[in-house]
């Protein structure tokens, strides 16, 4: 055969006189010592035929002969180039899509073979096949029409195969782990489903990289059998997975460092003697990474397999003892803001920190000291704060001095708790004369939900939120006997990897007299609407009840509520369209709620979202307003 195609291409190159390249693609279905052999051949002649055009002999030349040959010749090589159209008809959506992936189909043309030669029909029906069979279709039938300048490839699939029987065993059966076991229950390689060839790879790789992950280093495939069954009526697999005998945690050690012992060993998930374990290597670098005291954390690891022992050691780098930073922001609500931040990282071995600072904005300013302590639980934290803030509130101008003490508790990945006692006093005034002056005691309890282990990045999940606040009488001056509750929920559903639906629910209510609170209540624990995280298209606390004098009081109860679509047009960036409702009210006041709607762009970091929104209010003024924000969506 190719001897035969060998003389068809010389004798084509003697007559024609014209560059062979894209004619030779039947002679490329054989062995590679042929296909070179006859290249080479085809080019001498090919370069023989070229030197005779430019002989010094003279020559008849039928110029608008010669055109039409050199236009035609000009097309048919530039298509070859480029690779030979294809149209593929019978199949759609995944099927089509993997024979596209083997063929490697761009722009609805096969590319041409690493010699420059477009691909034979033997080839474009072998790499069909393999794509059919790797999802279930055994038995395609397959029409091939058209020449090496075209193609039109014709599917009948044909029935699915199915899996007739599974037989998985992972030995000895006592070391069988949770992971392992969770991956076969949630498989969807089951008897009666389709044969699925990605799927079957990727168990397979699974089950050993996870025997690996949970210490059995030295796990393999004993057997390893996809058997399919005469006629095509079935398939069987036979696998059985050895794990050989699991390696422990020898020893676990630091490099050198100012944190005492008992403050590095907390952040450990594997110790000594332990089974060894990928996950818990990797659960610990993730929490020294976050204690923000190291700059950089890195495991190495020295694994001995005649002892089936490892051996860890944990290199740290303690970030800068001091750092001072300075700030400047811009928030709709808020306006400008500077301020200036001077933290010591690490005060003693016990890993103590603190931080002096300072702010201003147009609606409040002041200086706050907070001293942190770590407790016993990592994400665990006893606060101490002492501050003084000017308030410029839409009630009054509010002077706080206060001093907090919060236990910050983290039950797990999912629970924190956080118990707060605050003791402050409060000047209030309006018109630079004091209207009120405040001293009280407020404990309160806080207990947040998160469904996901990593909120900031989520892209599904929701937030519960849950504090309550209480004072009394004998604690506070004048008389501020309240309990107030207050719960928020944010939620978001992702309908598919563009489309999410986000949703932000406040309510607020305080149980207590409504001439005291109006009197009496501070202004921190009353309850205003409106603003970037609230109602947009509404000044920030501008929803709430009004005097007599049509001044803005707070209310005691609080009800907002956000429905959100956003679409993923581009990597990292989102489009916005969203509903808001909500007010403050009291138990006299109108309970209305106030509306608006809107749009907005969103640009996805790794600190959250930052958010500029355009919202219309539909009601009082009916403004457009801009709003900008920045933080997680949970």
């Amino acid at each position: 055969m190719v001897d035969e195609i060998k003389v068809k291409l010389v004798d084509y190159c003697h007559n024609s006189k014209v560059p062979l390249i894209p004619y030779m693609a039947e002679a490329f279905n054989t062995s590679i010592w042929p296909k070179l052999i006859l290249l080479s051949t085809a080019l001498i002649f090919n370069t023989s035929v070229m030197s005779e055009q430019n002989s010094d002999e003279p020559t008849i030349i039928n110029n608008d002969l010669e055109k039409s040959r050199s236009s035609q010749k000009k097309s048919s090589v530039e298509q070859n180039l480029q690779g030979t159209p294809i149209t593929i008809t019978g199949v759609e959506d995944a099927v089509l899509q993997n024979i596209a992936a083997h063929l490697e189909i761009s722009d609805n043309k096969v590319p041409l073979s690493v010699l420059g030669f477009p691909r034979s029909n033997e080839y474009i029906l072998r790499k069909t096949r393999q794509a059919l069979q790797a999802l279930g279709y055994y038995e395609p039938e397959l029409s091939l029409s058209g020449d090496h300048q075209s193609w039109t490839l014709n599917i009948d699939p044909g029935n699915k195969l199915s899996w007739k029987q599974i037989s998985i065993k992972i030995t000895p059966e006592d070391q069988v782990s949770t992971e392992l076991k969770q991956l076969l229950n949630q498989s969807s390689i089951k008897t009666g489903a389709t044969v699925n060839h990605g799927e079957y790879q990727n168990l397979k790789r699974n089950l050993a990289s996870t025997a690996n992950q949970s210490g059995f280093l030295d796990a393999e495939f004993i057997t390893s059998k996809l058997i399919v069954l005469p006629n095509f009526t079935g398939a069987n697999i036979e696998w059985e997975l050895q794990l050989g005998e699991r390696y422990k945690v020898k020893d676990v050690q630091f490099t050198d460092s100012d944190l005492s012992p008992e403050v590095l060993q907390k952040y450990l998930r594997v110790h000594e003697g332990d089974y060894y374990s990928t996950n818990a290597l990797v659960k610990t670098q993730q929490q020294l990474n976050r204690s923000e005291y190291f700059s950089s954390v890195n495991v190495e690891q020295t694994i001995d397999h005649s002892k089936k022992e490892v051996s860890i050691v944990i290199d740290t780098r303690l970030k800068e003892k001091y750092q001072f930073k300075s700030t400047l922001g811009y928030g709709t609500d808020s306006g400008g803001k500077i301020g200036v931040e001077w933290q010591d990282r690490l005060v003693n071995d016990a890993g103590h920190r603190y931080t002096i600072s300072a702010d201003a904005s147009k609606i409040d300013r002041g200086v706050d000291f907070i001293y942190h302590i770590p407790l016993s639980t990592v994400g665990s934290f006893w606060l101490n704060r002492a501050s003084y803030r000017i308030e410029d509130e839409k009630i009054a101008t509010s002077k706080i001095s206060t001093l907090e003490s919060r236990w910050i508790i983290k039950q797990n990945d999912f629970w924190f708790h956080q118990f707060s006692l605050v003791l402050a006093t409060e000047e209030v005034s309006k018109n630079e004369s004091i209207e009120n002056y405040l001293e009280y005691l407020v404990p309160s309890w806080q207990v947040d939900y998160y469904s996901t282990e990593e909120p900031f990045s989520a892209e599904k999940g929701f937030h519960w939120q849950s504090i309550l606040r209480l004072s009394n009488e004998t604690i506070s001056d004048p008389d501020l006997p309240f309990i107030q509750w207050e719960q928020k929920l944010k939620w978001v559903h992702a309908f598919n990897d563009e489309w999410r639906f986000l949703s932000r629910t406040n309510i607020g209510f305080t149980d207590m007299d409504e001439e005291l609170f109006i009197s009496n209540m501070p202004t921190n624990y009353r309850f205003f609407a409106g603003g970037d995280t609230s109602v947009r298209g509404y000044r920030y606390q501008s929803l709430a009840p009004l005097d007599s004098n049509g001044e803005l009081i707070g209310g005691q109860y609080l009800l907002t509520q956000t429905a959100e679509v956003d679409w993923q047009f581009a990597k990292s960036w989102r489009w916005a369209w969203f509903v808001d409702a909500g007010d403050a009210f009291n138990e006299s006041s109108n309970k209305k709620l106030k509306r608006s709607v809107g749009t907005g762009v969103r640009w996805v970091t790794p600190v959250g979202s930052i958010r500029v929104d355009l919202a219309k209010a539909l009601d009082l003024k009916k403004e457009w307003r801009w709003h900008i924000t920045i933080g997680p969506d949970l």
